[in-house]
């Protein structure tokens, strides 16, 4: 886009009007705006109003020399080039006013006037690309600071964006594996003895792989798979799953065996779900390779399916189940590390040990503490459930030893004006201290 440029002036300074008058004509020739002066006390009047790009000045002027004009001139237009008339006789002066840089070049007298003509020419041009050099300097100063405000505002606007979308998928996360345990808890009911397996079999599991530093992403999946590690059993008659390993007839037990591989088969359709459909498949194997359904043995079974094989393992012999009794899961840990050899990876089970001993640490802790009731419209934040939470027709809403939080309660209070349960819920009273008073 081309700019209008203003026409800078040139101001002649001489004591002599009739050396004014000859510059002033073959200037003015050249269409340029010619401003005089004769003496250097005008001179400066005239620079302090009107924009003057050049200065030509005679170094003998009377009260004022050409060299002390110059000097000042500098100071009132520092950009204006200066160009001085001289007599070879005031060499010296011009001389010592060019090395301290107060002027562009000298004309000598008598001047030759295509000479001088092209030395305005020059320094009108050396003037010019200073103030472009100058606009330009600050036109670029000034897109630097809005680029600048401009990237800050960008900047805040991703960081604020990124922290929506971190809010939004830590949501959809949640989402995602609530629903998968509510999945769980809907095949749980179809073998009431063991209530919260696929829930205790998820959290022992993540623990485990806590324990070991897995990447987020593999624990991620380990914890899908432990919810879903028996989805294939919605295909076996109840009559099977109701009866005891060694109560199972050869036809029994096939069929049995085949739901790890139709559990991965259910999952596969879902593509998030494809990873952890592996380790469904292999939850079942045994370290030395007896197990079902492909007979994989060590380090070919895959992490994930060692570490569920063998949450699953404890949390079925920990639930009291037909024995009765308390859930016990040292009593589990006991039985499962003697199959440490044959069943399952040793090398993962003092971290199911350490692990299960704070539980175990827990659970008696709680067990001499008393449980109070409470209706669901006077439950509080921070209370800790002494026992599941079902509705009416079964449905596990909430595992005991859940920290209840206000989005907990809401939940609890549709659950419950949906499917009411006949009792009220227990809490563990040593938690309603600060909280609330039975």
């Amino acid at each position: 886009m081309s700019e209008t440029r203003q026409v800078p002036a040139i101001l002649l300074v001489d004591d002599e009007e009739h050396i004014l008058s000859s510059l002033r004509r073959l200037l003015a020739a050249e269409n340029y705006t010619v401003l005089t002066a004769t003496s250097g006390d005008e001179g400066l009047q005239l620079l302090e109003t009107n924009p003057v790009g050049l200065i030509i000045s005679d170094q003998r002027m009377p009260a004022m020399s050409g060299t002390e004009f110059l000097e000042r001139a500098r100071k009132v237009k520092p950009d204006a080039v200066r160009i001085m008339l001289t007599a070879y006789s005031d060499m010296d002066a011009t001389i010592g006013a060019i090395n301290r840089g107060e002027i562009y070049r000298f004309i000598t007298k008598p001047w030759q006037d295509e000479e001088l003509k092209l030395t305005v020419r020059d320094g009108l041009e050396r003037y010019q690309l200073v103030q472009d050099n100058k606009r330009l300097t600050a036109e670029l100063k000034e897109w630097n600071a809005k680029l600048e405000q401009r990237v800050r505002e960008q900047t805040a606007e991703l960081a604020q964006r990124n922290k929506e979308l971190t809010v939004l998928n830590t949501k959809l996360r949640e989402a995602f594996k609530s629903s998968l345990e509510a999945f769980a808890g809907l095949i749980e009911m179809r073998d009431p003895r063991l209530s919260n397996h696929a829930r205790n079999v998820s959290m022992l599991s993540e623990k485990i792989a806590e324990a070991l530093n897995l990447p987020e992403k593999e624990r991620n999946t380990i914890v899908a798979a432990a919810l879903l590690h028996d989805i294939g059993k919605i295909g076996v008659p109840d009559a099977i799953l109701a009866k005891q390993p060694k109560e199972l007839t050869p036809e029994e037990r096939r069929q049995l065996e085949q739901h790890p591989v139709r559990g991965q088969a259910a999952v596969e359709p879902i593509e998030s779900l494809r990873e952890a459909g592996v380790l469904i498949r292999h939850h079942h194997e045994w370290y030395n390779g007896d197990g079902y359904p492909d007979h994989l043995r060590f380090d070919d079974i895959p992490l994930g399916a060692r570490i569920i094989a063998i949450a699953d393992a404890i949390d079925r012999h920990a639930n009291p189940g037909r024995r009765g009794g308390m859930y016990d899961v040292m009593r589990a840990y006991r039985i499962v590390s003697a199959d440490r050899r044959t069943h399952y990876d040793e090398r993962l089970l003092p971290f199911a040990e350490k692990i299960l001993k704070e539980i175990d640490a827990n659970a008696h802790r709680q067990v001499s503490t008393d449980r109070v009731e409470y209706l669901p419209e006077e439950l509080v934040p921070g209370m800790v459930l002494a026992e599941d939470i079902r509705t009416g027709t079964g449905i596990l809403v909430l595992p005991a030893g859940t920290t209840l939080t206000r989005e907990h309660i809401a939940a609890l209070k549709r659950y419950f004006a949906l499917d009411p349960a006949a009792g009220a819920i227990r809490v563990w009273k040593k938690n309603l201290s600060d909280r609330r008073q039975p």
